[in-house]
């Protein structure tokens, strides 16, 4: 690692850590390569030093497709690595829908480790969490299912892992975890899974049965104990209104947390078929009200703030209709960051009535 003058970097160099304002306001994300327009935008941002990697990255495994502070998704879909991982993706999809089906209605074995290397599979096709996070927002007209739901909750889990600075063989079984968690609505009737309306009450305690289900199966399984909690308790919450137990966030299993927040993340922003998906930052400024008193901080506070990052450089769609790129993350208000539209910068955290309806 090597610290360098902001007048010094070369194009083609790649940012070691995530490089901040004076303001605290991220401007560039780690693993970023150095462009013309970038070292422009540092300096004329007053950034004197950038974090460089000693290490060179080959150009076919960066985010070449970074340019001035934009990222393209419908270019993303036509790189090598997108094709790789939406490849895999599918397989991976009818592995599971194979499986999962077996261990329902065959009585067969939860093969987990099997399940889990299909999963990281996927994830070794990808570089940065950048990447796994914008190529899942690609795959919007994927049907609503406990597979790919599950699958991308795995994927999320993952990567929320890494953010942890959590041990491999830790962060492995948080990943298996997400694969699992939701395998109890497998023995739920599909017209209450797949209801395009709002359920009855009855329905909804139908569906709320889907935790303990899951438990019963996976303990009958012999699944890791942290795997059969992951399915009691993803629906818990940290001051005791969740369910199917309400228990206080103490005796919640801290995988379950952690699946928890990842669960809910992925089910917001995915479409499902009585909506539209959320955008990330509608779903980021719901945690922010009253996330801190349902889930466990020290996860849910690294979850939101590198979340956040991610999206760095995405172009969005805004409620008032204009578009425009990402550019200055607000750590005090991080479902609030600014954003360029043509020459203007827009500051959402000081526009309370326009907010990030969608990411393009």
């Amino acid at each position: 690692m090597s610290s360098m003058f902001t007048s010094e970097l070369k194009e083609g160099m790649v940012t070691l850590t995530d490089t901040y304002s004076t303001k605290g306001q991220l401007v560039l994300p780690k693993n970023t390569i150095i462009t013309k327009n970038i070292i422009n935008k540092l300096i004329s941002n007053s950034v004197l030093f950038v974090e460089i990697s000693d290490e060179p990255v080959e150009p076919t495994k960066s985010l070449d497709f970074i340019s001035d502070f934009t990222v393209d998704t419908e270019a993303i879909t036509k790189t090598k690595e997108y094709k790789v991982f939406k490849r895999r993706y599918d397989r991976n999809i009818e592995i599971m829908s194979e499986h999962f089906n077996d261990i329902v209605h065959k009585h067969a074995p939860a093969e987990v480790d099997t399940m889990l290397s299909n999963a990281l599979n996927i994830i070794e096709s990808t570089d940065s969490p950048l990447s796994i996070f914008t190529m899942l927002s690609t795959l919007k007209n994927y049907d609503d299912s406990t597979f790919n739901h599950s699958l991308n909750v795995a994927l999320i889990c993952n990567i929320f892992g890494t953010w942890l600075n959590l041990p491999r063989d830790m962060i492995e079984l948080i990943t298996a975890c997400g694969l699992f968690h939701d395998v109890g609505k497998l023995l739920i009737p599909d017209e209450i899974i797949k209801k395009p309306g709002k359920l009855t009450p009855e329905e909804y305690s139908i569906i709320k049965t889907h935790t303990q289900l899951g438990y019963d199966l996976l303990k009958k399984r012999k699944a890791d104990i942290h795997i059969q909690y992951a399915a009691l308790m993803h629906h818990e919450k940290f001051d005791g209104t969740g369910y199917p137990l309400a228990l206080p966030g103490d005796q919640i299993d801290w995988c379950a947390q952690i699946v928890t927040i990842a669960d809910i993340y992925e089910a917001m922003t995915a479409k499902r078929v009585y909506r539209d998906a959320i955008s990330p930052f509608t779903v980021i400024s719901t945690f922010e009200d009253d996330g801190l008193k349902k889930y466990n901080p020290k996860y849910l506070l690294t979850f939101l703030e590198r979340v956040v990052n991610s999206y760095m450089n995405c172009k969005v769609k805004l409620s008032n209709g204009d578009e425009g790129d990402i550019v200055y993350i607000n750590r005090v208000s991080l479902s609030k960051p600014m954003i360029k539209t043509g020459s203007t910068f827009l500051d959402l955290s000081k526009q309370p009535h326009i907010s990030i309806e969608s990411i393009l």
